[in-house]
């Protein structure tokens, strides 16, 4: 797939933000859209069909021939950041390889012609933007950026699907971030003060970059973990992105006998941490926010063990623990190897999958009458998509605009160079929970969720 644009770092005062971003993606991948009808669910309030694309937008077809549609790509592939983000294109490409294996979507193949680099800059992201709708006349676009700017998208209502980082997917009726569009810090609360519960922590500590995507997490769950009766024994928000200094909390953490560490920092600021809390004798389980990919674990197994992770899909090594148990997981892993082999275990290559699944799950759906708006008002008809198996049910009739219960995620924890569910329902891997309680206790999965049903 060739690569056009190089768009060249600028603007280094505003990496930090980049990065501390991620953390949000990991938040926002258990913030799921109301699914199914049980009586754990909470109705939802905002309906998608409120809302609604600009007049006169979204009728054509550009990109459409007899034997093709034209998606393009647009992610930051070169620059500090772009280890975050550049699986996702790769993931989404590997599905339409396998959907074109099979002869495409209604007799047409999905071309992703190019995927556009925006070099880790927001004023090249929004000249690719143009580039991708009125000079590749894309059908649909595929992005993977924190500089994602919605505004040409949402007013040429071109179906646009991929990694929410920023918080700025919500209420447009053709924006689907991956997960669901809504996003808030909330949602993974009950499933947090479960974990600390079931290793029986006494003292939390919370770490976070002073940025607001970073120390926004981290404070909500340091003030949720006050509430719930969780002593709260030491909390850094400032600590400087990119080369964060963690000595010295790694120190203070101690002092503080911190049993628990949650981090709301990325990979360059955890490493540090856990390199340090082995030289000063730092005896302390963690849970990192952002979720590494195959080639960090490996090469920082020793370092890695025993860490928690949060995951709002089914986790790589489901199949691993628990044979046969996630078809959906399976044929993912299989179709990742045959064509994208270099971006295995990444978990934003299973994003990128999701929402290629998701496009052609409404191109599908919208049938022979194949323009944007009816692949968009198609799409936010389907009600329990979860791209084959690998999410608990989304129902995208209100998921642009609402959170709703029960919110499920999966708990991995670092074993030798995998990331194992942990924490399971047998061989379930989601955990699912209502609103924060004091002792919060599981609840039923969602109908449609992978895996076996519980409750």
């Amino acid at each position: 797939m060739p690569v056009r644009g190089d768009g060249g770092f600028r603007g280094l005062s505003r990496v930090g933000v980049a990065l501390a971003a991620l953390v949000t993606a990991a938040s926002s991948a258990v913030v799921l859209g109301a699914g199914g009808a049980s009586a754990t669910t909470t109705a939802p309030t905002s309906p998608t069909s409120s809302l609604q694309c600009p007049s006169g937008t979204g009728n054509g077809a550009p990109g459409v021939t007899a034997t093709t549609i034209n998606v393009a790509g647009i992610s930051t592939l070169t620059g500090p950041i772009s280890a975050g983000f550049a699986g996702l294109i790769p993931g989404a490409e590997a599905y339409f390889d396998m959907v074109n294996a099979k002869g495409g979507v209604n007799g047409r193949k999905i071309k992703l012609a190019y995927n556009l680099n925006d070099g880790g800059t927001g004023s090249r992201f929004t000249t690719l933007t143009h580039t991708a709708i009125d000079q590749d006349h894309a059908f649909a676009a595929i992005v993977s950026s924190y500089w994602f700017s919605p505004t040409y998208f949402v007013s040429t209502c071109t179906p646009t699907y991929g990694y929410n980082v920023t918080g700025n997917w919500a209420t447009a009726p053709n924006l689907f971030a991956a997960g669901g569009s809504t996003q808030t810090y909330n949602t993974i609360l009950p499933a947090l003060s479960y974990l600390v519960k079931k290793e029986h922590i006494k003292t939390v500590g919370v770490l976070a970059y002073g940025v607001s995507s970073s120390s926004n997490a981290c404070s909500t769950f340091a003030n949720g973990f006050k509430k719930d009766g969780v002593n709260v024994g030491y909390s850094d928000l400032k600590l400087t992105p990119l080369n964060p200094n963690v000595t010295p909390d790694v120190q203070r953490l101690k002092a503080a006998n911190v049993d628990f560490v949650i981090s709301c920092m990325t990979i360059n600021g955890n490493i540090p941490l856990t390199k340090g809390a082995k030289e000063y004798g730092l005896n302390t389980k963690m849970l990192w926010l952002t979720v590494p990919n195959q080639s960090v674990i490996t090469k920082n197994s020793s370092l890695l063990q025993g860490v928690f992770f949060s995951e709002g899909n089914v986790p790589a090594a489901s199949n691993t623990k628990y044979p046969g148990t996630y078809p959906g997981l399976a044929a993912y892993n299989a179709a990742i190897k045959k064509y994208e082999p270099s971006v295995q275990g990444d978990n934003i290559a299973l994003q990128g999958w999701e929402s290629a699944a998701l496009l052609v799950a409404g191109i599908q759906a919208a049938g022979k009458n194949l323009t944007q708006a009816n692949v968009v008002k198609a799409t936010n008809k389907l009600t329990q998509f979860t791209a084959g198996g690998l999410y608990s049910p989304m129902n995208w009739e209100y998921t642009h605009t609402t959170v709703t219960q029960p919110y499920c995620s999966a708990f991995v924890q670092a074993q030798g160079t995998k990331l194992l569910p942990v924490l399971n329902q047998g061989k379930q891997v989601f955990v699912c929970f209502n609103k924060t309680p004091k002792h919060p206790t599981p609840v039923a999965t969602r109908p449609g969720t992978p895996g076996p049903a519980v409750g």
